[in-house]
């Protein structure tokens, strides 16, 4: 039986190659590399990322990037950067587990860093090191779920929002969070069924029914980045048969992103990972969309421009999603995997 897993696992990890090789052409090959070696250039002695915004969160997003394209802690090109990152994260972790409140990414901070540190804690080759990440990664969880369950109104309830204490949510927040509990759960930091049942049920709440989108909060308009994120998640949280998925990712066809689009990194990042999720046709058409609008807004230094949306900081943070948005086919974080 454990012949067969390996094989199957064998199996899975070679079909995720060759649709890789088949999605990514050389250009945005070398998109990613270019757009990594801007990332390393920027990355501080005490392992951190140059940025105006949340330090931590940021360094955690592009840590991510250079996972996403194999580059594990300590080993390769980029093995040393990403090892100062994810040790400047376990650092900075504090004793109750509210690492969001560090840098002012509040809970936004605390999905992000522990999804980050929970995609690492699977390829850390270092016993104490990977101990290290479990510790913090369970105080991480509590404060989640312990988020989750204060006391809502029943439109909110299952879902998170800026503060633990919050008592409403939003589909955004919710969004990070809902990664990052199903990254623990996959390396063995239990994570309850009635905790993904709830959160599911909160993104069935903020679809609507007329725009065949997700909406930010229940009642509100439906938009391209919220629509990524409830069918992403979704699909994560064993929910992709639900008719709303079907009916968003008509929706998601449909969707032409640029750099006018609000939040525009942002939801590159999120409606591409969902059409992934859904496969073709959906996946064909926004693949397209976003790798040939992406790769012609690089500019010469490898980086990204700023977002015109003022709400997404500097040039860091876009170039870790578009890297990481160039990366999806890659399929190479576990959280990504269909």
């Amino acid at each position: 039986m454990i012949r067969g897993c390996a094989t199957l696992i064998l199996v899975l990890a070679g079909s995720s190659l060759a649709y890789a090789q088949q999605a990514i052409a050389p250009k945005v090959d070398s998109a990613i590399t270019h757009g990594l070696e801007f990332l390393a250039q920027k990355q501080q002695p005490d392992g951190a990322f140059e940025q105006n915004g949340p330090k931590l969160a940021i360094t955690a997003l592009s840590t991510m990037a250079f996972m996403a394209n194999g580059h594990v802690p300590g080993s390769g090109r980029y093995g040393p950067a990403v090892r100062r990152a994810l040790d400047l994260l376990v650092q900075k972790f504090p004793e109750d587990g509210y690492v969001g409140k560090v840098d002012g990414g509040r809970m936004y901070g605390q999905g992000i860093i522990t999804l980050a540190l929970a995609e690492a804690c699977g390829i850390e080759r270092d016993p104490e090191r990977r101990q290290k990440m479990k510790k913090v990664l369970v105080k991480a969880v509590e404060v989640i779920v312990a988020a989750q369950n204060v006391k809502k109104a029943d439109i909110y309830a299952g879902g998170w929002r800026y503060e633990p204490t919050s008592a409403d949510s939003d589909l955004s927040l919710s969004g990070w969070n809902m990664l990052a509990l199903r990254s623990c759960n996959n390396i063995g930091v239990s994570v309850q069924r009635d905790c993904i049942d709830r959160a599911a049920n909160y993104v069935l709440r903020c679809y609507g029914k007329q725009e065949k989108g997700f909406m930010y909060q229940p009642g509100g308009a439906a938009s391209p980045a919220m629509t990524g994120v409830g069918v992403l998640n979704l699909c994560l949280m064993d929910r992709a048969s639900a008719p709303e998925v079907a009916g968003a990712g008509t929706y998601l066809a449909k969707v032409t992103l640029n750099d006018d689009t609000r939040f525009c990194y942002y939801s590159f990042y999120y409606v591409t990972h969902a059409a992934y999720q859904l496969g073709d046709p959906v996946w064909a058409k926004v693949w397209k969309t976003s790798s040939d609008h992406l790769v012609s807004r690089q500019q010469e230094d490898g980086g990204w421009p700023q977002s015109r949306s003022g709400e997404e900081p500097g040039r860091i943070y876009a170039t870790a999603l578009a890297v990481l948005t160039l990366s999806t086919p890659n399929a190479l974080l576990p959280v990504n995997q269909r």
